[in-house]
């Protein structure tokens, strides 16, 4: 019987969230107006599966469980076309969830390869990002410690 994907999305931002909240920084999450980057009309793009404002930048989490580039790419068209309204630079923490080692290999190396391009086309100064995988809740901790040490040092 073929192995059933979980959608472990929820759970893994659930960690991200209470460490925010021990900061007590201000959190954004979900498909509210409060947490969206309008494009035209009622079109617009979710500003993170989680977002933390520490002041000084937007710490942004993605947590994907079926591998794909859009939540990468979306911050490249809005930082060169709707950069007034990301006021902040952007620490993006993309993480993908994988079930066997290879599992969305070719979405992994297709992010690596834009973000080279994002990354030259807009310098560090504007958005940084990293992609992580887990395979379970306890593979998150690792990503979380790199969280909550960009929520200690607010800079």
């Amino acid at each position: 019987m073929p192995r059933q994907r979980q959608n472990l999305e929820h759970q893994a931002l659930e960690r991200f969230e209470e460490i925010a909240r021990k900061y007590c920084c201000p959190l954004f999450k979900g498909q509210g107006s409060d947490n969206r980057i309008s494009i035209e009309g009622k079109t617009y793009f979710q500003f993170g599966d989680l977002r933390v404002d520490t002041g000084n930048y937007y710490v942004v989490i993605e947590v994907e469980s079926a591998g794909g580039v859009t939540n990468l790419v979306k911050y490249w068209h809005c930082l060169e076309n709707r950069a007034s309204d990301i006021e902040k630079p952007v620490v993006l923490f993309h993480v993908f969830r994988q079930v066997s080692r290879n599992d969305y290999g070719s979405h992994l190396v297709l992010w690596d390869f834009l973000w080279n391009k994002m990354s030259n086309a807009l310098g560090d100064t504007r958005i940084k990002a990293a992609r992580y995988t887990y395979r379970d809740l306890q593979g998150l901790e690792p990503v979380i410690n790199e969280f909550e040490k960009h929520l200690k040092h607010k800079a």
